[in-house]
């Protein structure tokens, strides 16, 4: 477990210590507040818009996180850091579960920060918090986990480049599962269905998100992170180290 930790510390340390994440999270923001200067062209919706750009740049950022995972791992191994860190007696899964534990802590952060900024902000205009839009963006925090369990997939064994179209393109399947779903023969259950995680779209079935869907979205986003990590964990044990 000590060493799980010591990579997943390394990895989400590394990342959040990019400046450029803090000013990117800003521009966020401004993005977010000028959102209120639009309540002529949104007659009178604001809000609901500010609320809406909002969760879309947050989700923006969790797949811009996860999609930065599909890049750490080929990285380590074209340089050989990841043979150094493998011929200690830490594992490849242990390996693997580092890098995305630590990704996903470093994505949590992330969306964590842009949540509470667009609260600050919503706040400052409106002078008030509904509980909806806390349950949206935290929804919208815990879609990270199974986002970035996606990309350790696609990482261990497809080139950085690919892989992180193959993720983008494989987040929007799994938001749009609902309507792949149709398609028998190319869906054939085997997407997960991120949709879960889209507050605007389960509450169109109730009048609120209940904090036991949240709790249930939880464990169902882990568990299949633990079903995509002992996946990649079983292609990663096969594969050539250089």
């Amino acid at each position: 477990m000590s060493e799980i930790m010591a990579i997943a510390g390394g990895t989400w340390s590394r990342i959040l210590r990019m400046r450029v994440i803090y000013f990117l999270i800003l521009c966020v923001m401004i993005i977010i507040g000028s959102a209120y200067r639009y309540d002529v062209l949104s007659l009178g919706t604001q809000k609901i818009l500010m609320v809406d750009v909002s969760f879309f740049l947050n989700t923006i950022a969790a797949i811009l996180v996860a999609v930065a995972l599909t890049f750490e791992i080929p990285k380590e191994l074209r340089e050989g850091v990841a043979s150094t860190l493998l011929s200690k007696p830490l594992g490849r899964t242990q390996y693997l579960i580092g890098k995305l534990v630590g990704v996903i802590i470093a994505g949590l952060v992330i969306t964590g920060l842009i949540t509470i900024g667009f609260l600050l902000v919503f706040n400052l205009f409106f002078h008030k918090i509904d509980l909806e839009m806390i349950q949206g963006h935290l929804l919208i925090m815990l879609s990270v986990i199974p986002m970035c369990s996606i990309a350790l997939l696609f990482s261990v064994f497809i080139p950085e480049s690919l892989s992180a179209i193959l993720t983008v393109f494989a987040i929007w399947a799994s938001h749009a599962a609902s309507k792949i779903a149709n398609l028998k023969v190319l869906y054939g259950g085997i997407i997960p269905d991120l949709n879960l995680f889209n507050f605007k779209a389960e509450a169109a079935y109730a009048s609120h998100i209940s904090w036991g869907y949240i709790l249930m979205v939880t464990l169902w986003g882990i568990s299949f992170s633990v079903f995509a990590a002992t996946f990649a964990s079983l292609l990663f044990s096969n594969k050539d180290l250089k």
